[in-house]
């Protein structure tokens, strides 16, 4: 994945500003990739616990008789 070099300068900023951290191009390039690779991992995991969750059964929802 490539990313705008926007995107990579707005990262320099934040780690300059909020943790007072100066980075070179290769750092900062890693760092991205590393954020983008956590919050995918955690979109997924996430993906796959909405699909194996079941239907839930709302109050007002009459349960069925046994026949």
């Amino acid at each position: 994945m490539k990313l705008k070099p926007e995107t990579l300068e707005k990262l320099r900023v934040l780690l300059k500003e909020d943790w007072g951290q100066e980075v070179s191009d290769q750092e900062l390039h890693d760092m991205a990739f590393n954020l983008l690779g956590y919050f995918d991992t955690l979109m997924q995991c996430y993906c796959e616990d909405e699909n194996a969750k079941e239907p839930a059964q709302y109050d007002n929802e009459p349960e069925r008789q046994k026949a």
